[in-house]
Protein backbone atom coordinates (compact mmCIF):
# COMPACT_ATOMS: atom_id res chain seq x y z
CA UNK A 1 0.00 0.00 0.00
CA UNK A 2 1.59 3.26 -1.08
CA UNK A 3 -0.93 5.94 -0.27
CA UNK A 4 -1.01 7.87 2.99
CA UNK A 5 -3.61 6.88 5.53
CA UNK A 6 -5.57 8.97 8.04
CA UNK A 7 -4.25 6.75 10.82
CA UNK A 8 -5.52 8.70 13.85
CA UNK A 9 -8.08 6.48 15.55
CA UNK A 10 -6.86 3.33 13.83
CA UNK A 11 -4.85 0.71 15.66
CA UNK A 12 -1.25 0.67 14.37
CA UNK A 13 0.66 -2.62 14.17
CA UNK A 14 4.45 -2.68 13.85
CA UNK A 15 5.96 -5.79 12.27
CA UNK A 16 9.46 -6.54 11.07
CA UNK A 17 12.52 -8.66 11.57
CA UNK A 18 14.19 -8.34 14.96
CA UNK A 19 16.50 -5.35 15.05
CA UNK A 20 14.47 -3.35 12.51
CA UNK A 21 13.59 -0.73 15.14
CA UNK A 22 9.86 -1.38 15.46
CA UNK A 23 9.90 -0.94 19.24
CA UNK A 24 11.84 2.31 18.96
CA UNK A 25 9.52 3.72 16.30
CA UNK A 26 6.40 2.59 18.15
CA UNK A 27 7.48 4.42 21.29
CA UNK A 28 8.39 7.58 19.34
CA UNK A 29 4.96 7.62 17.71
CA UNK A 30 3.26 6.97 21.04
CA UNK A 31 4.56 10.25 22.49
CA UNK A 32 2.50 12.31 20.01
CA UNK A 33 -0.67 10.21 20.13
CA UNK A 34 -2.24 10.75 23.57
CA UNK A 35 -5.25 8.55 22.85
CA UNK A 36 -3.04 5.54 22.13
CA UNK A 37 -1.79 2.82 24.44
CA UNK A 38 1.18 0.53 23.78
CA UNK A 39 0.79 -3.25 23.62
CA UNK A 40 4.03 -5.21 23.22
CA UNK A 41 3.64 -9.00 23.26
CA UNK A 42 7.25 -9.78 24.18
CA UNK A 43 7.16 -7.37 27.12
CA UNK A 44 3.90 -8.92 28.31
CA UNK A 45 5.33 -12.45 28.05
CA UNK A 46 8.47 -11.45 29.97
CA UNK A 47 6.33 -9.91 32.72
CA UNK A 48 4.36 -13.16 33.06
CA UNK A 49 7.61 -15.12 33.31
CA UNK A 50 8.44 -13.26 36.54
CA UNK A 51 5.43 -14.77 38.30
CA UNK A 52 6.23 -17.78 40.47
CA UNK A 53 3.03 -19.59 39.65
CA UNK A 54 1.80 -22.24 37.21
CA UNK A 55 1.47 -19.85 34.28
CA UNK A 56 4.80 -18.13 34.85
CA UNK A 57 6.64 -21.44 35.21
CA UNK A 58 5.00 -22.87 32.09
CA UNK A 59 5.95 -19.85 29.97
CA UNK A 60 9.52 -19.94 31.32
CA UNK A 61 9.80 -23.60 30.33
CA UNK A 62 8.54 -22.85 26.81
CA UNK A 63 10.91 -19.90 26.32
CA UNK A 64 13.91 -21.73 27.76
CA UNK A 65 13.30 -24.68 25.42
CA UNK A 66 13.45 -22.31 22.39
CA UNK A 67 9.82 -22.94 21.45
CA UNK A 68 7.15 -20.49 20.35
CA UNK A 69 4.58 -19.44 22.95
CA UNK A 70 1.33 -21.34 22.38
CA UNK A 71 -1.33 -19.56 20.35
CA UNK A 72 -3.90 -19.98 23.13
CA UNK A 73 -1.71 -17.82 25.36
CA UNK A 74 -0.88 -15.10 22.82
CA UNK A 75 -4.48 -15.02 21.56
CA UNK A 76 -5.83 -14.57 25.09
CA UNK A 77 -3.27 -11.87 25.90
CA UNK A 78 -4.05 -9.94 22.73
CA UNK A 79 -7.81 -10.29 23.24
CA UNK A 80 -7.41 -8.98 26.80
CA UNK A 81 -5.33 -6.02 25.62
CA UNK A 82 -7.69 -5.04 22.81
CA UNK A 83 -10.73 -5.45 25.10
CA UNK A 84 -9.19 -3.15 27.72
CA UNK A 85 -8.45 -0.57 25.01
CA UNK A 86 -12.00 -0.84 23.64
CA UNK A 87 -13.51 -0.43 27.10
CA UNK A 88 -11.47 2.74 27.65
CA UNK A 89 -12.03 4.19 24.15
CA UNK A 90 -8.33 3.93 23.34
CA UNK A 91 -6.48 2.99 20.19
CA UNK A 92 -3.43 0.73 20.32
CA UNK A 93 0.09 0.71 18.96
CA UNK A 94 0.83 -3.01 18.74
CA UNK A 95 4.41 -4.28 18.66
CA UNK A 96 5.36 -7.87 17.84
CA UNK A 97 1.95 -9.44 17.29
CA UNK A 98 0.89 -11.27 15.21
CA UNK A 99 3.98 -13.27 14.23
CA UNK A 100 2.40 -16.50 12.96
CA UNK A 101 -0.24 -17.07 10.27
CA UNK A 102 -2.63 -18.55 12.85
CA UNK A 103 -2.16 -15.44 14.97
CA UNK A 104 -2.76 -13.17 11.95
CA UNK A 105 -6.02 -14.97 11.17
CA UNK A 106 -7.11 -14.64 14.81
CA UNK A 107 -6.11 -10.97 14.80
CA UNK A 108 -8.09 -10.20 11.63
CA UNK A 109 -11.15 -12.04 12.92
CA UNK A 110 -11.05 -10.32 16.31
CA UNK A 111 -10.58 -6.84 14.80
CA UNK A 112 -13.54 -7.41 12.51
CA UNK A 113 -15.69 -8.64 15.38
CA UNK A 114 -14.82 -5.56 17.44
CA UNK A 115 -15.24 -3.20 14.47
CA UNK A 116 -11.72 -1.80 14.81
CA UNK A 117 -9.75 -0.51 11.83
CA UNK A 118 -5.99 -0.89 11.68
CA UNK A 119 -2.88 -0.44 9.58
CA UNK A 120 0.27 -2.58 9.58
CA UNK A 121 3.70 -0.93 9.33
CA UNK A 122 6.30 -3.39 8.05
CA UNK A 123 9.82 -2.13 8.70
CA UNK A 124 11.93 -3.95 6.11
CA UNK A 125 15.54 -4.87 6.87
CA UNK A 126 17.88 -7.58 5.56
CA UNK A 127 18.83 -10.59 7.69
CA UNK A 128 22.44 -9.44 7.78
CA UNK A 129 21.57 -5.93 8.94
CA UNK A 130 19.14 -7.32 11.51
CA UNK A 131 21.75 -9.61 13.05
CA UNK A 132 24.30 -6.78 13.16
CA UNK A 133 21.86 -4.51 14.99
CA UNK A 134 20.82 -7.26 17.41
CA UNK A 135 24.43 -7.99 18.32
CA UNK A 136 25.10 -4.30 18.87
CA UNK A 137 22.02 -4.03 21.11
CA UNK A 138 23.10 -7.11 23.07
CA UNK A 139 26.48 -5.54 23.81
CA UNK A 140 24.78 -2.41 25.21
CA UNK A 141 21.65 -3.64 27.00
CA UNK A 142 22.14 -7.35 27.60
CA UNK A 143 18.92 -9.34 28.05
CA UNK A 144 18.77 -12.97 29.11
CA UNK A 145 17.29 -13.93 25.72
CA UNK A 146 19.95 -12.04 23.72
CA UNK A 147 22.13 -15.05 22.98
CA UNK A 148 23.47 -15.90 19.49
CA UNK A 149 21.17 -18.94 19.39
CA UNK A 150 18.13 -16.88 20.36
CA UNK A 151 18.96 -14.18 17.80
CA UNK A 152 19.25 -16.71 15.00
CA UNK A 153 16.03 -18.40 16.08
CA UNK A 154 14.15 -15.08 15.95
CA UNK A 155 15.47 -14.42 12.46
CA UNK A 156 14.49 -17.93 11.34
CA UNK A 157 10.97 -17.51 12.75
CA UNK A 158 10.60 -14.21 10.94
CA UNK A 159 11.76 -15.63 7.60
CA UNK A 160 9.75 -18.85 7.90
CA UNK A 161 6.62 -17.57 9.62
CA UNK A 162 6.21 -13.80 9.97
CA UNK A 163 6.88 -13.08 6.29
CA UNK A 164 3.65 -15.02 5.62
CA UNK A 165 1.86 -12.79 8.12
CA UNK A 166 3.01 -9.70 6.23
CA UNK A 167 1.77 -11.24 2.96
CA UNK A 168 -1.57 -11.89 4.69
CA UNK A 169 -1.97 -8.19 5.50
CA UNK A 170 -0.73 -7.13 2.06
CA UNK A 171 -3.51 -9.22 0.52
CA UNK A 172 -5.97 -7.34 2.73
CA UNK A 173 -4.44 -4.00 1.61
CA UNK A 174 -3.59 -3.24 5.21
CA UNK A 175 0.23 -3.24 5.07
CA UNK A 176 2.71 -0.46 4.36
CA UNK A 177 6.36 -1.47 3.83
CA UNK A 178 9.02 1.04 4.85
CA UNK A 179 12.78 0.71 4.35
CA UNK A 180 14.27 0.46 7.85
CA UNK A 181 17.85 0.93 6.64
CA UNK A 182 18.38 4.50 7.74
CA UNK A 183 18.57 6.78 10.75
CA UNK A 184 15.88 6.74 13.42
CA UNK A 185 14.77 10.24 12.35
CA UNK A 186 14.57 9.32 8.65
CA UNK A 187 12.48 6.23 9.36
CA UNK A 188 10.19 8.21 11.66
CA UNK A 189 9.58 10.77 8.89
CA UNK A 190 8.70 8.00 6.42
CA UNK A 191 6.25 6.47 8.89
CA UNK A 192 4.56 9.79 9.59
CA UNK A 193 4.27 10.54 5.87
CA UNK A 194 2.66 7.19 5.12
CA UNK A 195 0.29 7.51 8.05
CA UNK A 196 -0.68 11.08 7.17
CA UNK A 197 0.45 12.35 10.57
Amino acid sequence: MKKSLPAVGMDIVFLGIQGCGKGTQAKILLKDLPNYWYFEMGQTIRALMLNENMIGEYIKDVVNSWKMIDDFITHDLFHTGIKIAQTNNKSLIIDGFPRLKTQAEFFSKKMKEMNRDYVVIHLELSKEQALERMMKRASIEWRKDDTPEAMQQRIDIFMNETVNVIHHFEELWKAITIDANGSIDDIEKKIRTHLGL
